[in-house]
């Protein structure tokens, strides 16, 4: 009976090791007896956002036998070849994909090899695509409300800007030059002025920025159109043959011997004008012989008592058409305070060689903006240097629009 159980057993298992042999070959038939091969994958897939297109970047397979790459969007239905080139991992693959519309796409790429086999393939998802939608949004980097532009000590223009927005790549900056020609600098991200030393007075500024959509773009785009920079008018002093003294009821008298009119006559030394002892504030009234929306102006102090004694620390100066002859107030519109700066910051009665030399060249101030279009000026002496009852000055120069 043993003997008889073992026959069986041996039998069963012969049967079955025959029926699993058969089986095993049969994939054969399927495959016409030759053996599936899939290609290596490329690796590390990533794209660079562009404008109606994008930029697929990988890196390729290691598998010498790797003939191209195919790349299928749009359902398959859409595709572009690629060359395989380089079969090196530490090498990249980019190829562009243009004629995008502004969606956002899936991509699959597929590796062949010189026998025409295929590899499974991989997918890059949510790739953006960019375009006039994008570009529609973007808005010029903002100049400095607060202080647009200045002219140097040298004399030349600077623009100045608000901080620059994370995507900002560039500004450009066109502007015509003192030869005539139009001409364009970048300003960057990094930095909030530029400097124009060419630039030609009294000629338009337009700027427009740039952006990229995401770090690493492809594609920049520019603002759709170029901003007019605020005018930057053309600045001439006034005519100082035209001025004339005006007395008015309430106007400080001279003594002396210094008379109003040293104050215009081109010479920055002595004598000027200087007032009589009278308890501040006082003024003065100064027809300028011309309507002139004014800039800035100088002051040339005494320099015998330099930032001292009588000459002036705080005051004000206002502008009219057409002053009341009684000398009133209400014809008269303020045109700034001003409180003149030493530029040491030195106690009084002792100065350096910056406070002589700025004071040589005239105390500059100016106004805010381009005042109203003004004939007549009074200026109005609030406090001196030294806390004088009277005050002193030799030379005094009014800039305006030309």
């Amino acid at each position: 009976m043993k003997t008889l159980f073992n026959i069986v057993i041996f039998f069963f298992i012969f049967s079955a090791i025959i029926s699993c042999k058969k089986y095993a070959d049969d994939y054969k038939d399927y495959l016409e007896s030759r053996e599936v091969i899939y290609p290596g994958l490329a690796r590390n897939l990533r794209y660079h956002a562009g404008n109606l297109r994008t930029v697929l970047v990988w890196n390729p397979s290691p598998d010498p036998g790797i003939r191209k790459y195919v790349v299928l969007w749009n359902n398959g239905v859409d595709s572009l070849s690629v060359n395989a080139t380089t079969h090196d991992p530490a090498d990249s693959i980019a190829v562009s994909i243009p004629n995008l519309q502004e969606y956002v796409y899936s991509f699959r790429i597929i590796a062949y090899d010189n026998e025409g086999n295929a590899s499974v393939g991989q997918e890059i998802n949510n790739v953006r695509v960019y375009g006039p939608a994008f570009q529609s949004t973007l808005l010029n980097r903002p100049y400095n409300p607060a202080n647009p532009y200045q002219f140097n000590p040298d004399g030349k223009l600077q623009l100045n800007f608000n901080k620059a927005d994370t995507n900002n790549v560039h500004t450009t900056i066109r502007y015509t030059n003192t030869s005539d020609e139009t001409k364009e600098v970048l300003l960057y991200p990094d930095v909030n002025s530029i400097i124009l030393p060419d630039y030609k007075k009294g000629t338009a500024i337009q700027y427009r920025s740039a952006y990229i959509p995401a770090a690493g773009a492809a594609d920049v785009f520019n603002v759709l159109n170029f901003d007019d920079f605020p005018e930057i008018p053309v600045i001439v002093e006034c005519n100082k043959l035209l001025f004339k003294p005006m007395s008015l009821p309430g106007d400080i008298g001279s003594a002396w011997g210094w008379e109003l009119p040293y104050i215009w006559d081109g010479n920055t030394g002595e004598p000027g004008f200087h007032t009589p002892d009278k308890n501040f504030p006082v003024w003065f009234t100064i027809d300028l012989g011309e309507q002139a929306s004014l800039t800035n102006f100088k002051v040339w102090q005494r320099m015998s008592g330099l930032y001292n004694y009588g000459n002036p620390r705080r005051f004000e100066i206002w502008g009219s058409n057409n002053p009341a002859s009684d000398g009133s107030w209400d014809s008269w519109t303020k045109l700034g305070d001003f409180t003149t700066v030493k530029p040491s910051g030195s106690p009084v009665g002792q100065n350096t060689d910056l406070d002589r030399t700025t004071a040589e060249g005239g105390d500059p101030y100016k106004f805010s903006q381009p005042t109203q279009s003004v004939r007549y000026i009074r200026f109005k002496v609030l406090e001196t240097w030294g806390g004088t009852n009277y005050f002193h000055i030799v030379e005094l120069s009014f800039f305006k629009k030309g």
